[in-house]
């Protein structure tokens, strides 16, 4: 009995803190070296880095509204 309360109270905890969760949080995907990153308003931020090359990335920024290309912070050559 008192493991079942545990338990449904631990799961409520997890539930509050990922609700609690920050949208200002970038979302990052993909390990090239260039990234297209743009700003979906509200401070949230996409990078989509999945591009060997800056001209592979310049035509998925051009379609955005705000966005830009930078090299992947955590790209590894």
């Amino acid at each position: 009995m008192i493991i079942h309360r545990l338990l449904i109270a631990a799961g409520l905890l997890a539930a509050v803190l990922c609700l609690g969760a920050s949208a200002s949080q970038a979302g990052l995907y993909g390990t090239a070296r260039w990234c297209a990153v743009v700003d979906n308003g509200g401070n949230e931020m996409t990078w989509d880095c999945e591009f060997d090359t800056i001209e592979d990335c310049t035509p998925a920024v051009l379609g955005a509204s705000r966005g830009f290309c930078q090299i992947n912070p955590y790209w590894k050559g």
